[in-house]
């Protein structure tokens, strides 16, 4: 697997990065196929674990979100936060410093049990769970993470991490946030109430629900604890070779490219509900 672990730029490029990995991979999955010839091998060697963070708070809405019913328009307006939107579904989240993005890109020719969502779902969240539970435990934090609902991870009843999802014929991308050093009270400031919640959710507000993996009073450094996080996240997926040395990154890099301006820096797209 490869590893790409450089942020881009701007909050519109990082989002037409990783909807441009997915695209690049499923439309030379159906190149290979239809090509006898063809030397492009669309399997784990290929797939790719992606790690970055927004600079600075940023809405991102799903796919399908409903922007007034998900986006407290007039604070972001007024503190200058943007309001974007993803090429993958679920809810509307906030992200900035000390939310790490993490996005996994998966191949159905090497994982074909995973079509199944449920099963994505559990295979994917166990690996994530793993990794932050090593990761708490080697600052000798004494959290114990747990998966709940269809695929948070949580302390206890409250929420760090949540994800989305977005299927092509051949491949997955499945991305999400882990909260380690977020000021909470942004999703209380940029967020209305979500229309669906989870059961165990019981209806709590966003700073009574969401919480961070470290905080002062427990002395870990965040970018200590954001290193070794993504060691290893890096060391469950096997995430071992450069991005650079991808044979398709110059594909991904045009995708990205082309959606930047035909998606990601037109207002249209992104007030589109």
């Amino acid at each position: 697997m490869y590893i790409h672990n450089e942020p881009l730029p701007t909050p519109e490029e990082n989002l037409a990065f990783d909807e441009a990995l997915v695209e690049v991979a499923d439309r030379l999955s159906m190149r290979e196929l239809s090509d006898e010839n063809s030397a492009w091998e669309s399997r784990s060697s290929n797939e790719v674990l992606r790690l970055w963070e927004f600079a600075s708070p940023c809405v991102v809405l799903g796919r399908a979100s409903q922007r007034a019913q998900e986006v407290n328009a007039f604070a972001c307006d007024r503190d200058g936060v943007p309001v974007l939107r993803r090429a993958s579904g679920g809810a509307s989240i906030v992200a900035g410093p000390g939310c790490l993005m993490y996005s996994v890109l998966i191949s159905y020719d090497a994982r074909p049990a995973w079509r199944a969502l449920d099963i994505a779902h559990k295979e994917v969240m166990s690996r994530i769970c793993d990794s932050v539970q090593q990761t708490t435990d080697s600052f000798e934090l004494p959290l114990r993470i747990t998966i709940n609902g269809t695929c948070d991870l949580t302390i206890g009843n409250r929420k760090f991490s949540g994800n989305a999802l977005r299927c092509k014929r051949y491949w997955m991308l499945y991305h999400g946030t882990i909260l380690y050093d977020m000021p909470i009270e942004w999703l209380s400031n940029y967020l209305l109430a979500p229309a669906r919640q989870p059961e165990y959710r019981r209806e709590r507000e966003h700073e009574l629900f969401v919480t961070n993996l470290i905080d002062s009073s427990n002395g870990v450094s965040p970018q200590a604890f954001r290193t070794v996080l993504e060691r290893e996240l890096a060391r469950t997926w096997n995430a071992t070779r450069p991005w650079l040395e991808s044979p398709w990154k110059s594909d991904v890099d045009l995708e990205a490219s082309q959606l930047l301006k035909t998606r990601y820096t037109n207002s249209e797209w992104h007030r589109s509900r």
